[in-house]
């Protein structure tokens, strides 16, 4: 079909096949298919999605200075309209730009789901995984890259998933909320109140910015570790120390990051600053508790973990990564918080199951739900916080120090109640082989262990097959040379008449015969 084409002079259609405008002018009925073909994978010159995208943030945006302007000073009388426009466009231009620069860490974080389980390094240009050709800058953006090329690759033609998208505008969302509820001083407890009011401005002072670029890389890394969760694969290793270095090894050099004690009951004048042995114990007791409550967990996760008699084994393994996955959270926001923090993953975990791919287990959800509830916690810190009077609940429920012990009695039995709705299946805890490959996802390493163990069966059959025979050959050639014996024998008693001498001698020749016989084996 394509010989034809070629013999006319014409281009060879197989150099670019998703390119070929050229070819709707051609009459060879051979490439009347190769046209077809070309002009409905060809993109279109009109990119709507992005036009779309673009056009309602826009409208957003002007709405919500117009809108919010146009209310606040219906509230207040001193203030008209026109005083509350700049203050709104601030709202907006930090919201972008927050935002932006959250989608941009959602993409790097997709490219290090993708490439860190496999071993691959992070740096370098992002490339198409099918054909591997280099994106362009402009179809690199967070988003709106996607949306320019409808989803599909630029040289290839063949379709982009449409997780890279989601994964950024989720984590755009994500640390973007962070990042507006802390420059405005509305979330963390035990620091600067802002007033709240119309002509609200953030607060960029140092220790905002510090705590904010600690709380965001704290849940930056949440993500990562939920992603490639998600995926079924496991932490690597340098993943997992470098997070729980990022996260720890912070308070002790600037303790000011912890926000809130480690203490069930403080006065209500205590300040963080300089209590470097209070963050030695927060440290130590966020890591207890985190493996406590994995343990816990374990019950429904991996129920056959034992670090004691299976420390490479999967389901130990499983464990681990569990224990991760709670220890970034209880160093961010404290061992108090924890229990909270964990049921609401686990509900989310529950909730997001009908729209989760089948392959994905239990813990993969709650991976990926974990960020989720960290981000809530970070955000709404100083309504949940019983400590603060003035902005917390009339009924505080949320664990918190100085909370009673019934709250955190609670929540703890609320954890409990955890592995019963979120719990794997028996066949995805066998145990593995101590020599697999950490990288390996959990399907991979059981197709594997399964090809293993059918080629270790067969090689013993193999060997037992060839033993058998060496037996055979063994037996029958020792049942040859005795029959040849006693055809000599025979012989020799048929030519001579016997005498005693004789017999004995004609035996003694074939027990050593026999002996020979014996000896060939």
């Amino acid at each position: 079909m394509l010989g034809a084409c070629v013999a006319k002079g014409e281009a060879d259609p197989r150099d670019k096949l998703f390119h070929l405008p050229f070819l709707v002018q051609r009459r060879c009925s051979p490439c009347k298919t190769v046209e077809t073909l070309a002009l409905r994978n060809r993109p279109l010159s009109i990119r709507y999605p992005l036009c779309y995208a673009t056009a309602a943030i826009l409208l957003l945006g002007a709405g919500y200075i117009m809108g919010v302007a146009q209310l606040q000073a219906q509230a207040n009388p001193f203030l008209s309209a026109a005083d509350l426009y700049l203050p709104r466009s601030v709202d907006v231009v930090i919201f972008v730009w927050s935002f932006w620069v959250g989608s941009s860490v959602g993409s790097f974080l997709n490219v290090v789901a993708w490439r860190m389980p496999r071993g691959e390094s992070i740096n370098g240009r992002s490339h198409c995984p099918r054909c591997l050709s280099q994106l362009k800058a402009r179809d690199n953006f967070p988003v709106f890259g996607w949306l320019a090329l409808r989803g599909r690759c630029r040289s290839c033609r063949l379709p982009i998933s449409p997780r890279y998208p989601i994964v950024e505008v989720v984590v755009g969302l994500s640390l973007t909320a962070v990042a507006v509820a802390e420059v405005y001083q509305v979330s963390l407890p035990r620091q600067g109140h802002n007033h709240g009011g119309p002509l609200a401005f953030p607060e960029l002072d140092p220790l905002v910015l510090v705590t904010l670029v600690y709380h965001i890389v704290g849940l930056t890394l949440c993500w990562a570790i939920g992603l490639i969760r998600l995926d079924g694969n496991r932490l690597p290793t340098n993943l997992t120390s470098f997070a729980l270095a990022v996260t720890a090894l912070p308070l002790l050099t600037y303790p000011t990051l912890m926000v809130v004690p480690w203490q069930m009951e403080v006065q209500d004048d205590w300040r963080p600053e300089g209590r470097y042995v209070d963050a030695i114990i927060r440290i130590i007791t966020a890591l207890v508790a985190a493996t406590a409550l994995g343990r816990y967990l374990a019950k429904g996760f991996c129920p056959t973990a034992d670090p004691k008699l299976d420390p490479l084994g999967k389901s130990t393994v499983r464990l681990i990564d569990l224990i991760v996955i709670l220890s970034i959270p209880a160093l961010v926001v404290g061992w108090q918080a924890s229990p909270a923090v964990i049921v609401l993953a686990g509900v989310l975990a529950f909730w997001i199951r009908p729209i989760m791919p089948q392959r994905c287990d239990a813990l993969g959800r709650f991976a990926i739900s974990m960020p989720i509830a960290l981000t809530f916690q970070l955000v709404f810190w100083r309504r949940l916080d019983s400590a603060d009077t003035t902005t917390g609940l009339p009924f505080p429920l949320w664990p918190s120090e100085n909370s009673s012990p019934g709250i955190m009695l609670f929540w703890l039995f609320m954890l409990g109640m955890v592995p019963l709705w979120l719990r794997e299946s028996p066949s995805d805890n066998k145990p593995e082989s101590a020599g697999a490959d950490p990288s390996t996802s959990d399907a991979d390493l059981f197709g594997a262990l399964a090809s293993c163990e059918s080629g270790l069966e067969q090689e013993d059959f193999g060997r037992a097959g060839d033993l058998g025979a060496t037996s055979m050959s063994a037996s029958e050639l020792y049942e040859a040379k005795r029959g040849t014996g006693a055809e000599q024998g025979q012989l020799e008693s048929d030519s001579m008449e016997p005498t005693d001498d004789a017999d004995a001698g004609t035996h003694d020749q074939g027990d050593e015969g026999d002996r020979g016989g014996e000896s060939s084996m």
